[in-house]
């Protein structure tokens, strides 16, 4: 599926802070429709007394911002838990996956994260990933710095080949 604006995209958390941190994050926010869980907005305010002011993120604005913010249950969770293997996977990453498989329209994905290239790879979704770096490309979104070798294009297009 071919990326273009107004999408669905489902994000991480480390999407989120990469996005902030280059300040890319409104931009992303109006021009996809951009959906998490409720663990990854959690994990986005963790460590907050120990960032620069610029780094953090107002979770209201945030909860706002977002087109759907996906509930998963402990129920949900135990299954998946017993039905996959272990994969390393952060418990927001584990949230927005199970989530991700109980959407029926469609969406692409957003996890610089190997433990959720893994699992893309056995479930078959690794063309549904996409890039922080091919998302801002779309919108045309002016960065403040350059963004982390693992948020961009080339190094999803290599893991994904290596897969």
């Amino acid at each position: 599926m071919p990326l273009q604006r107004g999408q669905r995209v489902l994000v991480d958390t480390n999407v989120i802070i990469a996005a902030q941190d280059s300040g890319c994050l409104p931009q992303l926010l109006d021009g996809f429709r951009v959906c998490t869980v409720e663990e990854v907005i959690v994990e986005t305010q963790r460590g907050r007394q120990r960032r620069r002011p610029e780094r953090n993120i107002d979770e209201a604005w945030l909860r706002q911002r977002l087109e759907l913010i996906g509930a998963v249950t402990d129920e949900q969770r135990i299954e998946f838990t017993l039905t996959h293997k272990s994969v390393g996977l952060d418990e927001g990453e584990r949230d927005l996956l199970i989530w991700a498989a109980k959407i029926e329209d469609a969406w692409l994905l957003n996890s610089p994260d190997m433990a959720v290239l893994r699992f893309a790879h056995q479930v078959n979704w690794l063309d549904r990933l996409v890039s922080l770096d091919a998302m801002c490309r779309v919108l045309n979104a002016r960065l403040a710095q350059n963004l982390p070798e693992n948020f961009r294009d080339d190094w999803l297009v290599r893991k994904r080949t290596e897969f």
